[in-house]
């Protein structure tokens, strides 16, 4: 039986919500949600590990709205009508969920460009889509997911620590590229300076051409994708904790051309506008 996961949990940064989330503030917070360190031999290949329980009957139902990361994530889920297993590839769309009735749901978020650290299959084949885990695990079995969601509440080490088993055995050998491309996109986040492939390509000593290409096999989304999503989310953020900044000045920091660029970029990824946005969180 695998042994507990002593859990650390990670709060999310900026004004208190998960990097991305464009929902509204009001209706998510009936939605329980957590994030904890992945044990120290997978903090090279996982972001986190996470966990989201929620009991709407009776009530409204809860629509989450995401800009989401360049990340696979492993998940597992026990509903009112099902509990399954599943590979949710990296989604270049908005991540909508409708929440409703009684749900639980946990999972392990891959870092974007670690996805052939675990499958055999080249990322893009996973893009926008969901896979059931036994598809692309074969050796997968119920007792597995039986030993992901069983557990109750104060279990919750138990059933993480089920989970970092389980990605602990998926692991695959070490493939140098896999850390390359984690690094190239740890640093179109950490570099502003970085708007375009070209300028990634520059970083990574690359052509754009060679660098798509990575791209494609171990990200499952373009780097002209992962650099505008970035600043995207970044923009999210900075609108929603209201640091005092115009909506131009936001753009000029981004690497917008100016705010119309940045509106228009915004609303073809939302649906809103940024000056929306604040209202439409509340």
């Amino acid at each position: 039986m695998p042994k507990p996961l002593r859990l650390v949990e990670m709060r999310p940064t900026g004004p208190e919500r998960a990097r991305g989330l464009v929902s509204s503030r009001a209706s998510g917070s009936r939605v329980d949600a957590r994030f904890f360190a992945p044990p120290v031999e997978l903090q090279d290949v996982i972001e986190r590990f996470w966990e989201a329980r929620w009991d709407l009957r009776g009530q409204p139902c809860h629509e989450s709205k995401n800009l989401s990361d360049p990340c696979v994530h492993v998940v597992f889920e026990h509903g009112q009508a099902a509990r399954d297993a599943r590979v949710v590839g990296v989604w270049t769309r908005m991540w909508r969920r409708r929440l409703e009735d009684r749900g639980h749901v946990l999972g392990a978020k891959v870092r974007a460009g670690a996805v052939q650290a675990f499958f055999d299959r080249p990322a893009h084949e996973l893009s926008n889509r969901i896979c059931s885990l036994d598809e692309l695990v074969p050796w997968t079995s119920t007792t597995l997911t039986a030993s992901v969601l069983d557990p109750p509440e104060s279990a919750r080490a138990h059933a993480f620590g089920a989970l970092a088993a389980f990605m602990t055995r998926l692991r695959r050998p070490d493939d140098p590229r896999v850390a390359q491309v984690i690094e190239l996109v740890e640093a179109a986040v950490a570099h502003p300076e970085i708007t375009s492939a070209h300028r990634l390509a520059e970083h990574a000593g690359l052509t754009v051409r060679a660098l798509q290409r990575l791209f494609r096999q171990h990200v499952g989304a373009t780097p002209k994708w992962v650099i505008r999503r970035n600043r995207l989310q970044e923009a999210a953020q900075r609108i929603q904790a209201g640091d005092g900044s115009a909506l131009a000045d936001v753009a000029f920091s981004l690497g917008y051309t100016d705010q119309a660029h940045l509106t228009r970029d915004f609303r073809a990824a939302t649906g809103i506008t940024p000056g929306r946005l604040l209202a439409h969180v509340r």
